[in-house]
């Protein structure tokens, strides 16, 4: 029992990763066949990495057409973007006072590497760590993984986009603007920057 899990936890966060990096497009169909053939395994892990995806918004299933991976609808990323404007202010507000100049340093760490980077597939994932490092001081877990799957699928937006628009660089000032206003403990302007994505 396991090692099926083991398989189709393997197989999820393949494609996971897959989409997130829009390596698999919106609209594509996956094949059973195919990633059977490519874990060696039967079909039935597939299909229960599938469910999984479909569960968490990363594929849809067409009855008599297969899996689909789901296409990121601008409803959809308000909805997304709804949701964390709730969560955000709820977590910072038990996270800041827990900040240390550890945490400023690694944020604005992250912040200058976002600024480096040149594969713009990355610069999601370094956001999210970003974001880690500025929400997990809270201790919130379950909030936290909200949160977490938030930015998974804004990192997919932020993929996209990159190749529709082929912007070559991520705008950190509101970030900064962020750490500017915790470490001056200025709460009005924090409430107002304390959604930042």
């Amino acid at each position: 029992m396991k090692k099926k899990d083991s398989t189709v936890n393997k197989i999820a966060k393949f494609l996971r990763k897959e989409i997130t990096y829009s390596n698999l497009k919106s609209g594509h169909h996956l094949k059973e066949s195919e990633i059977s053939k490519k874990f060696g395994v039967s079909r039935v892990p597939v299909r229960e990495a599938f469910r999984i995806l479909q569960s968490e918004g990363y594929i849809e299933v067409i009855a008599n057409r297969g899996s689909f991976v789901k296409t990121i609808t601008y409803e959809h990323i308000m909805e997304m973007a709804v949701l964390y404007r709730l969560l955000a202010p709820v977590v910072l507000e038990k996270a800041i006072p827990k900040y240390n100049e550890k945490t400023y340093s690694r944020a604005e760490s992250l912040l200058d590497k976002v600024e480096m980077c040149s594969d713009f597939s990355k610069v999601g994932y370094i956001l999210w760590d970003f974001a880690k490092t500025i929400f997990g001081p809270s201790k919130l877990n379950f909030i936290l993984s909200l949160i977490d799957d938030i930015y998974l699928h804004n990192i997919r937006t932020l993929n996209e986009l990159y190749v529709i628009k082929q912007t070559k660089s991520y705008d950190t000032t509101n970030h900064r603007k962020f750490l500017s206003f915790c470490k001056k403990n200025n709460k009005e302007k924090l409430l107002r920057y304390g959604s930042i994505r």
